[in-house]
């Protein structure tokens, strides 16, 4: 896993703004995408679950997060081809990998 401080040389940012995005975004993601994403995964909605994976992919692109990004677009992929079997335990590897980072910011 990345630091802080190599995301901040990385995004030619300083720490305290690497902070705040990082935490923007594990805030928003926690309270929007990943309920959506649930609902989507337990109604069986492939459209919902792919576009909400795509939305987590590239944020946690544009934050240099590679963990998450992978994850998500494995979401999306599967999402697209119809196959939802699976999704549950990369939603979990998601929330696991979003607490780590939480963890390293603080």
């Amino acid at each position: 896993m990345i630091t802080v401080e190599q995301l901040a040389e990385e995004l030619g940012i300083n720490h305290e703004d690497v902070v705040e995005f990082v935490m923007v975004f594990l805030d928003y993601t926690e309270n929007e995408d990943l309920p959506a994403l649930l609902e989507g995964i337990n109604s069986g909605d492939c459209e919902i679950v792919r576009k909400r994976a795509h939305s987590i992919k590239g944020a946690a692109l544009n934050l240099l997060l590679p963990e998450i990004s992978s994850l998500a677009e494995r979401i999306e992929k599967m999402a697209a081809s119809g196959n939802l079997a699976d999704i549950k335990g990369l939603y979990l590897d998601i929330l696991n990998n979003m607490q780590i980072v939480r963890q390293m910011l603080t």
